[in-house]
């Protein structure tokens, strides 16, 4: 529930701060006065109307479980249990907040869309074949719990079979194209098997080449250096004759022999014919040209040999995948047909329920008609709603709000309804006294389990309401909003009787109205 709204800097508000009670809350004033401009501003605060005030802020405490809120989904770190404030800030632009963290006012609409119902025009879902399945569906568990039973098991077996008909259709695709598919596996597998790459061979190869190249002369050079070593001997034998130490000389000469006789062994190591060499090279090339590596060219030759044995399997698989999907299509149409016939009983009462509701909102008699199609999430049945011979589409916009309040109670009744707001915009005018009067006793009943908003001009509402607001105007023609104490209740209900020109006998009228109402 809103348990407080702070407005600052709107259209007609200068600065307003107001603590906000569960119930049926009525808001009432003079034409002009503001009460409009109040309701859109707390819409405008989960981005239902677009803001015209500096700031709206609106604390709330909600079951956001039982809601099925998570705000984490939406960005929101759940730093407090149930306790939320959102704020609309406004220059240029308006920015949204909740608990002072950003977020986007088309993912605060989908938040408040899970608790906040808003009446004015012919919107809503109440009157669509998916709300109107869902109340029946749980009135028929009302009468038999095993219902819930059927239903689950239906959800679970179209699951399965949509899943099973996707998997069917793959395959069907992929057989209308297997024989190209094949070919271009085989084509791949064969490419990489003929060149039979290992991991590094073309590294190793490339090495190899430019040893090659460069071997001729290595070794003619080599061969010249070990004669030239070989001459050193006279060096060696007159540094002898001298005296003189050459320990270190002779070490150098044999480490240097030692590298050369090294260097000539691998070279002459080296059998290998340049034409096979660069031919091999030539193929590891194109192999790493188009997959990246020798590595990833071996992954790519396993990944075409396991889709080369899937594509060779694919009428097994049909097969099989045929006879699930025919077993899962008959389960399907039996357990809907299932549905349908429990449904086929129970509708009668279905439409008695809002039959009941619509009379006290004086509408002529509303019928439901089931109408089959083909298996869908909720079966083979859609619900059409219709007002005597009208459709819904033709209806007008006091009557299909009427009906909306009365699917809603019929919501209530079921305890199919997850509580939360609902805000309603002068859903009484233009109506008789008769129809104001039972809107005002169904918002009454609803008030039970919604925290219920609404503007009126007829006193039947602010009779019945738990929470009475005056909306008015100060000499500077700035709005205010106040609750009204019983004494000040009944002088707006006596104002909204009469008129401007109040006497003793309206207030005595509305005060025994109140008392009745009380009483009742």
């Amino acid at each position: 529930m809103v348990t407080r709204i702070l407005i600052d800097k709107s259209p007609a508000f200068s600065h307003i701060e107001l603590d906000l009670y569960k119930g049926f809350n009525v808001i009432s004033g003079i034409s002009g006065s503001g009460k409009s401009v109040f309701l859109y501003a707390m819409l405008s605060a989960f981005g239902l109307k677009e803001s015209h005030a500096a700031l709206v802020e609106v604390s709330l405490t909600l079951q956001l479980k039982e809601l099925g809120i998570c705000l984490e989904d939406f960005g929101i770190a759940e730093e407090f249990d149930d306790e939320i404030i959102i704020s609309v800030l406004k220059k240029q632009n308006a920015r949204y907040f909740i608990n002072n963290q950003a977020i986007s006012k088309k993912k605060l609409g989908e938040i408040a869309n899970h608790f906040i119902k808003y009446i004015s025009i012919k919107d809503g879902n109440e009157l669509e074949n998916e709300y109107m399945i869902h109340i029946l569906n749980s009135l028929l568990i009302q009468q038999d719990s095993k219902f819930s039973e059927i239903l689950q098991d239906y959800s679970k077996t179209f699951i399965e079979h949509k899943q099973c008909k996707i998997k069917l259709q793959e395959i069907e695709e992929m057989q209308r194209n297997i024989e190209s598919l094949k070919d271009f596996a085989q084509f791949e597998i064969d490419k990489i098997t003929k060149v039979q790459p290992q991991v590094g061979e073309y590294e190793r190869l490339m090495h190899d080449k430019k040893l090659l190249s460069k071997r001729e002369k290595v070794m003619e050079t080599c061969d010249k250096a070990l004669q030239e070593l070989d001459n050193l001997d006279s060096v060696h034998k007159a540094l002898e004759l001298l005296g003189i130490d050459n320990t270190t000389f002779l070490s150098s000469i044999m480490e240097a022999r030692g590298h050369i006789e090294n260097g000539l062994h691998e070279f002459n190591s080296l059998d290998m014919d340049i034409e096979s060499l660069l031919e091999r090279i030539s193929m590891l090339a194109d192999i790493i040209r188009k997959y990246g590596s020798e590595e990833e060219a071996l992954k790519h030759l396993a990944m075409q040999q396991q889709k080369l044995q899937e594509y060779e399997s694919v009428e097994f698989d049909k097969t099989k995948l045929e006879a699930q999907f025919t077993q899962l299509t008959q389960r399907l149409e039996s357990l809907a047909n299932i549905l349908h016939e429990k449904r086929k009983e129970c509708l009668p009462k279905f439409v008695e329920k809002i039959n009941y509701y619509a009379k006290e909102l004086k509408l002529e008699s509303v019928g439901i008609d089931q109408i089959q199609t083909e298996c869908y999430q909720h079966g083979i049945d859609t619900l059409q709603i219709h007002l005597a011979s009208k459709q819904k589409s033709v209806l007008s916009s006091g009557e299909y709000n009427r009906m909306r309040l009365a699917m809603l109670c019929v919501a209530a009744d079921c305890n199919t309804c997850n509580g939360g707001v609902l805000i309603l915009d002068e859903i009484d005018a233009n109506l008789s006294g008769e129809e104001s009067e039972g809107v005002a006793k169904l918002l009454q009943f609803l008030s039970k389990h919604y925290q219920v908003f609404a503007i009126s001009h007829q006193p039947f509402m602010p009779l019945l309401c738990d929470k009475h607001y005056l909306v008015s105007k100060d000499s500077e023609n700035t709005s205010m909003i106040k609750p009204l104490n019983k004494k000040e209740r009944i002088k707006e209900v006596a104002r909204m009787i009469s008129g401007s020109k109040l006497d003793q006998h309206a207030l005595s009228y509305a005060e025994k109205l109140l008392k009745q109402q009380q009483e009742g």
